[in-house]
């Protein structure tokens, strides 16, 4: 029974783990076009400037109409899913949500998930999105994956 409650105590860290080491050795293989601008905005946020930022964001957008084949994570999302996990390693996850600043910026909203995938509000960040997001628009055309 013992053994039970370790392995399920264990076992959203090892998915985090996981995840971290398959997106590490994913961005480890892009080219120098898929880098982080020169320098990317990292900004630990409040809730309530993350729901700011998601409406600004979701009162200008149109209805998806496309299938998106992919989404792009750079080196700045990273940074910030390391942080996040250093300041709770019980999040199982991540979530990431599109927002827009004050300044018409495009900004992705980054939070720590729990196992049950509900957000964990502890730890926002934002991140300026300038390569990051959905395929399409952000796709390699030359892909042999996706094309």
């Amino acid at each position: 029974m013992k053994n039970k409650k370790i392995i399920w105590t264990a076992l959203p860290f090892l998915a985090g783990a996981i995840f971290g080491i398959s997106l590490l050795g994913l961005l480890s293989f892009t080219g120098p076009s898929n880098s982080p601008g020169p320098n990317p905005v990292i900004a630990k946020i409040s809730v309530a400037d993350a729901h700011t930022y998601f409406q600004n964001y979701s009162k200008s957008v149109t209805a998806l109409t496309s299938n998106i084949q992919g989404f792009t994570v750079d080196v700045a999302e990273l940074t910030v899913m390391n942080s996040i996990l250093l300041a709770d390693p019980s999040a199982a996850g991540f979530r990431f949500y599109f927002g827009t600043d004050a300044s018409q910026t495009a900004i992705l909203i980054v939070c720590g998930i729990d196992a049950k995938g509900t957000d964990m509000a502890g730890n926002i960040y934002s991140v300026t999105a300038d390569k990051v997001g959905p395929c399409p628009p952000n796709c390699d055309v030359n892909s042999p994956i996706g094309h």
